[in-house]
């Protein structure tokens, strides 16, 4: 397998494909950030394109080894977005089988991180509306279809790049969670619902005057939709820790997005995705400390325990709902102030 994190190697692969041409010109540009693959973004004549290979070992400081075919599966599933809200995901241009190298449209370079607008405080309700309803046109649209059953119906790549260091990772250095987690990591890994997306966050969520761009589908696959809902959910949890000024904003803006998402979910049980997803959401919340990946913006002490005992918390008191789960982290936040103390 060639590897394009390589310039030149990657220059002369896009000659040979065609996909640029000196005469025309272009331009490469690697992009920093990500763990999993080699992302560069390329300017060939006046269409812009990115190029991801995906890395057969992550850039993380622990172990961290997952098959490089998860490239097919973004292209597919990257491909099924864009059919089903074309206005909130990139095209699709081209796959290298042989090579795991993904090519598809790029958002504007104008565009900014959703992450990042998030963590500057910047709380655009329009742009959190459009997200969550592209996820619940995607799961609703993709529940009980057979075909796409069997197109992501392998789960081994969403076992390594989530369930394994997300959870199982914690487990290992926590025992008290094992109780909890058994029966979750048994409904993500046995449940056939819709599509999920499996990587459904700010970060990649690229906003350009309130269009947005949805990207990196790499561990997509036909399973749960809590794990989607879930994974979405903790990022504003932690900002809500980060910044404890915008707490209240924070989670009012997940609220609104959660009563869209469940006033809108037609394919399976209120109750027994609630239930899967606060469940989840508590592990996944300790998972950003505690876990291979843990969130590069909660670097005090005080935070990591804040996060520990609200996780603690929700799992502790059986918490089923997500009003009740916002609640409690709500006041949990509140309680500790601007002195960080842990929650009691």
């Amino acid at each position: 397998m060639i590897d394009l994190s390589d310039k030149k190697v990657l220059e002369r692969y896009l000659l040979d494909k065609g996909l640029i041409d000196s005469a025309v010109g272009f331009s490469i540009t690697y992009c920093g950030g990500g763990v999993s693959c080699t992302v560069a973004f390329v300017q060939a004549g006046d269409r812009a394109m990115i190029v991801k290979q995906a890395l057969a070992k992550l850039k993380v400081k622990e172990n961290w080894q997952c098959d490089p075919n998860r490239m097919n599966i973004e292209m597919k599933s990257n491909a099924v977005y864009h059919r089903l809200v074309p206005d909130s995901a990139p095209a699709v241009y081209f796959y290298d089988h042989d090579n795991y190298v993904f090519g598809r449209e790029a958002a504007p370079e104008r565009c900014t991180m959703w992450k990042n607008d998030l963590l500057g405080g910047l709380l655009d309700f329009a742009v959190a509306g459009k997200a969550i309803r592209a996820l619940s046109a995607v799961h609703n649209a993709c529940a009980g279809d057979s075909q796409m059953r069997i197109d992501f119906g392998d789960k081994a790549i969403f076992h390594d790049l989530r369930i394994s260091p997300y959870i199982k990772f914690v487990m290992e250095k926590n025992r008290a969670i094992v109780p909890f987690a058994e029966p979750i990591v048994d409904a993500l890994m046995n449940s056939s619902i819709t599509l999920v997306h499996g990587d459904f966050s700010p970060k990649n969520i690229m906003v350009d005057n309130r269009r947005i761009y949805i990207l990196d589908f790499e561990v997509a696959h036909y399973g749960h939709p809590a794990f989607d809902l879930a994974f979405f959910s903790n990022h504003f949890l932690l900002k809500a820790v980060k910044n404890r000024q915008w707490a209240a904003s924070y989670l009012d803006m997940l609220r609104y997005m959660l009563d869209i998402y469940y006033a809108e979910m037609a394919f399976m049980d209120r109750a027994e995705l609630e239930s899967v997803y606060v469940r989840l959401l508590a592990l996944l919340f300790i998972a950003r400390v505690d876990g291979k990946s843990p969130a590069e913006y909660i670097t005090e002490t005080n935070d990591k325990d804040l996060i520990r005992s609200l996780s603690a918390a929700i799992l502790d008191r059986k918490i089923g709902s997500y009003p009740e789960m916002l609640a409690l982290v709500g006041d949990g936040i509140a309680r500790v102030g601007n002195r960080a103390s842990p929650l009691v």
